[in-house]
């Protein structure tokens, strides 16, 4: 092997060593970035509030009444809603603020999309009938995800 041959051949494997190395590091900052930031949006949240209106999410859904099964929701979605706002997600509107959450940042964020298709539909589609297990199914959506973000 010759001295060129050596030289390249070691110049190889210092670059492949500093190209994983910076993976490893910006894999490492990013990770410690979002400790921080998620730390930081949870400063600010008003608990007595959220919890005052948790407990009205439950009694409405304890209800017989469907009408109130779907006030649940749309309580709940409201709650979660006011949350995102409060962390400093951006959007003009619940589902805009929710294609700005990351997966890592709200393992549950499917969830909380499934939870908010049913107020949508609550809210938009005339007649729409609503089951007390559908009803309780959303409401623990929004309760995961809720924790989640807390």
């Amino acid at each position: 092997m010759s001295i060129i041959s050596f030289i390249i051949f070691f110049s190889s494997i210092l670059i492949l060593i500093f190209l994983i190395s910076t993976f490893f590091f910006l894999g490492k900052a990013k990770g410690l970035k979002s400790k921080k930031a998620v730390k930081e949006k949870r400063e600010g949240i008003d608990f007595d509030q959220f919890k005052d209106g948790w407990q009205g999410v439950l009694g409405h859904l304890n209800s017989d009444n469907e009408s109130d099964w779907k006030l649940a929701i749309i309580e709940a979605d409201k709650l979660a809603d006011n949350l995102l706002i409060q962390k400093g997600y951006k959007g003009e509107s619940m589902a805009e603020r929710l294609t700005s959450v990351e997966k890592d940042e709200l393992k549950s964020i499917d969830l909380l999309w499934e939870a908010h298709k049913i107020r949508n539909r609550i809210a938009h589609k005339t007649g729409f009938k609503l089951s007390h297990p559908e009803a309780t199914r959303a409401v623990s959506y929004y309760k995961e995800s809720l924790e989640e973000l807390m």
